[in-house]
């Protein structure tokens, strides 16, 4: 039987100093337990898909969300809950409860927080380090910039079809035209998710420089066990973001 309860969360209770010193302390008991070295800015997703990136700082043993809080506090209320789940890396989603304990609707965040994420700038000649962005549009390189609109851009992604080592969990290999055009030389953790699901997965990654290609051997025998995968089974992985590195994963059962 699983005892898994979901990804780990806090919630807070908008106090008035939270909306007017511009800042929000994470609770002491989640820093203990769960804030080993996540990056800086955290990413903060609604519900909608809307991104706002949050800068934090440490003092006295407290983390303090500071930067950017005030483009959120903004909309709460004395009163309000938040409640913050942590998805892995840097990334964490947002929901907002009112007074009358409903979530907020949260257009409200649509003209401002997707116009500064959309128009962050980004490195001009490779795939963005920094940029932050929804499962419909990977970071833009200056190809994408010189049109205009990343809007419509399809993320980059791949296909495996799971033979008897990737079905059952073992090692499978990312294509090599994907990982070096994608993601060159990289090495280390990244995170996938089921498509449509919340719940992440922390996958390790080795590049073999000799040959020139990326494999996972590590931390995907979990997924495919929880998920059942099956030899023919079609994997389709979606890159949504480079930083950290993450995938969602579109899974087409072998026809019987």
């Amino acid at each position: 039987m699983s005892l898994y309860c979901g990804p780990p969360k806090f919630f807070k209770i908008i106090q008035n100093h939270e909306l007017q010193n511009h800042e929000l302390r994470v609770p002491k008991k989640f820093v203990e337990k769960h804030w080993k070295a996540i990056p800086n800015p955290a990413v903060i997703t609604f519900p909608n898909g809307i991104q706002q990136k949050l800068f934090w700082v440490k003092h006295d043993g407290d983390i303090w969300f500071q930067k950017n809080w005030d483009k959120i506090a903004k909309y709460l209320k004395f009163g309000y809950v938040v409640v913050f789940k942590y998805m892995g890396g840097s990334c964490f989603q947002l929901e907002i409860f009112g007074l009358n304990a409903l979530e907020i609707d949260y257009s409200i965040f649509i003209d401002q927080v997707k116009r500064e994420a959309e128009f962050d700038e980004v490195s001009d000649d490779t795939i963005s380090k920094s940029k932050f962005v929804d499962e419909t549009d990977i970071a833009g390189t200056s190809q994408r910039r010189k049109r205009g609109t990343k809007r419509g851009v399809t993320n980059p992604s791949f296909e495996i079809t799971l033979t008897h080592t990737s079905a059952h969990g073992y090692i499978f290999r990312i294509p090599s035209e994907f990982s070096r055009t994608y993601m060159q030389d990289f090495e280390g953790s990244a995170w996938i998710r089921k498509a449509g699901e919340d719940r992440t997965w922390k996958i390790e990654v080795k590049y073999d420089r000799k040959r020139r290609y990326s494999s996972v051997n590590s931390g995907w025998n979990p997924f495919s066990d929880e998920y059942n995968l099956q030899i023919g089974d079609i994997c389709k992985f979606q890159m949504t973001r480079s930083e950290p590195l993450s995938f969602t994963v579109t899974i087409i059962r072998a026809r019987k």
